[in-house]
């Protein structure tokens, strides 16, 4: 272990059993060496004392626009109650578990609350939308998955694959590179296009299954588009690189986190889950000290009201 990696984790441990300890460590993540006003951006601030201890808030002040904030402020946990360092060790074990992280963990290894580890674990995964992320470049896998579990005991197996009650979820990811999901209302050709160009550069060498709502968007692409044919048993075409592989791969572990640490997914909080494990697929080259920062960096300027939370948004959005 190098010893700025041994560094970073000394300083998540004290921070999430020390008060003090998590604000400082959060504002270093936030802000480096040059921290500013998350209101107007100004440098110009200074930390409210007092006597010779920092105040019991952690404020500090703008000279710009002469306002008093927290490393909490203009980001996810803005005007929560809960401690930084509850925070800090969930930002921890959210990012770093290959599988997901529960809110029942959280809320027994912090001794808080069930619904105050619904509370943190739900911001956090609306912090960790991408937006104007990369388009996936190369060869580019794509397939469908469908999520829900299995029937409950002594009730008839219901539909599997296409055609299911279960939620679809429409998976893209660039051979060597990174993934993106999204939660799907309906599978038609059109739909699937349309999330297909904004994930994916129109260069791109497209590689699905046989379905046929992806033979009109696979026009689309430059790279040309090749089919797979599960239906006659074929997984990799002999001689080539011709095969689905890698985004049944990255399925595979979605499934086993839905399955083996939430058990159970809603159709309104699907695509926030998919943000998380999107997330960790994306930085899984990332030790977890980096993937604290980046989820700190990411978090900044997000907010979301209890509001927002509790309705309904329409399905395949981004509301959690």
């Amino acid at each position: 272990m190098s010893k700025n990696k041994s560094i970073v984790l000394e300083a998540l441990r004290n921070a999430a059993v020390d008060e003090a300890k998590a604000v400082a460590f959060l504002e270093a993540q936030r802000w480096g060496i040059e921290p500013c006003c998350p209101r107007c951006g100004d440098m110009n601030v200074y930390r409210m004392m007092t006597g010779d201890q920092r105040n019991k808030d952690f404020r500090w002040r703008c000279k710009g626009c002469k306002q008093m904030y927290t490393v909490r402020t203009n980001s996810v946990l803005e005007e929560t109650r809960l401690s930084v360092r509850v925070w800090v060790f969930a930002i921890w074990k959210a990012a770093g578990a290959k599988k997901g992280y529960s809110a029942l963990q959280l809320s027994r290894e912090m001794e808080i609350t069930h619904k105050s580890a619904l509370f943190v674990l739900r911001r956090l995964r609306h912090g960790l939308e991408e937006k104007d992320a990369p388009k996936l470049a190369g060869t580019v896998e794509a397939d469908e998955t469908y999520v829900g579990g299995k029937p409950r005991y002594g009730r008839k197996p219901g539909k599997a694959g296409r055609g299911t009650d279960k939620l679809c979820v429409l998976g893209m990811v660039q051979r060597g590179g990174e993934v993106r999901f999204q939660a799907m209302d309906r599978l038609t050709g059109g739909k699937i296009g349309e999330v297909l160009a904004q994930n994916a550069d129109g260069s791109c060498r497209l590689i699905t299954d046989e379905f046929s709502a992806y033979i009109t968007p696979g026009k689309s692409f430059a790279g040309g588009h090749e089919r797979v044919k599960h239906g006659l048993k074929e997984y990799v075409r002999p001689g080539t690189d011709v095969h689905s592989n890698t985004i049944e791969g990255v399925f595979s572990l979605l499934k086993r986190g839905i399955i083996g640490s939430f058990h159970s997914v809603s159709r309104k909080h699907l695509q926030n889950y998919l943000n998380e494990f999107q997330f960790r697929h994306n930085t899984r080259e990332l030790d977890g000290g980096q993937r604290v920062t980046r989820v700190v960096k990411m978090l900044d300027g997000k907010r979301l009201q209890y509001r927002e939370s509790v309705d309904n948004p329409p399905y395949g959005s981004t509301m959690a």
